[in-house]
């Protein structure tokens, strides 16, 4: 699961700014969407491999854009989750200064190059942990076993409430913005179906359906913050 983007409410149904998404887009287009739920990796290899047509939320790079399309809908910035009595916070309020910083990580995701040296460098040491889930990462940091993990600001507000009794903060160490978009197939979908796709997000941008859907979701504040950038 990736909060707020897709998560599971008390009853196990699905829940996240990608089921707006997807039923809004749906709405528009009059496509029908079969939702199946993929780790990073597999969701990767799949759209690579012709497996899968669309996914609500991924972030472009060279390779990606080879068989995917990208839409961006909103932007966002990658923050460090730390425990608030981690050893790197006694050492540093940046545990990035901190040589001895363990890190957990997602398999599959692509932080950006603002990460990119700093995480080479702990795994040319032995100190990155990798795991299939970003909950289970933040579980790792949690009970003491990494000091640190990347998340996405806007999941900040839902992990912090889901530890409340673990108190963790974020760093922000001034990270680029990266674009959230909805990826579709270039390789089983026409371009008709791509110009349509981004016809419904450009107009649910400016009929309010987007910010609406973000606000179900996200705090007001960040809210303005994704879309406003994202302008």
């Amino acid at each position: 699961m990736l909060p707020p983007l897709f998560y599971r409410g008390p009853n196990g149904e699905g829940r996240g700014i990608e089921v707006g998404l997807a039923q809004e887009i749906s709405r528009r287009t009059g496509c029908m969407l079969q939702p199946v739920y993929e780790s990073r990796v597999r969701l990767w290899a799949a759209l690579e491999a012709s497996q899968v047509d669309i996914s609500m939320s991924g972030v472009a790079t060279e390779e990606r854009e080879r068989f995917a399309v990208f839409l961006p809908y909103m932007h966002f910035r990658n923050v460090l989750l730390v425990r608030n009595d981690t050893r790197a916070t006694a050492v540093s309020a940046n545990p990035m200064n901190d040589p001895d910083t363990t890190l957990a990580l997602t398999s599959g995701f692509r932080y950006g190059p603002s990460w990119d040296t700093w995480i080479s460098q702990l795994q040319a040491r032995d100190q990155v942990s990798l795991v299939a889930e970003e909950g289970d990462a933040v579980r790792l940091v949690a009970i003491g076993r990494a000091d640190a993990t990347i998340v996405r600001e806007i999941a900040w507000p839902y992990y912090a409430g889901q530890y409340s009794d673990r108190p963790l903060r974020k760093v922000d160490v001034g990270a680029s913005a990266g674009a959230m978009s909805v990826v579709l197939s270039r390789k089983t979908l026409d371009p008709a179906v791509h110009k349509a796709f981004a016809k419904a997000l450009s107009d649910m941008r400016a009929d309010g359906s987007l910010r609406r859907i973000l606000q179900k979701h996200l705090p007001a504040d960040l809210t303005d913050r994704v879309i406003e950038s994202g302008r």
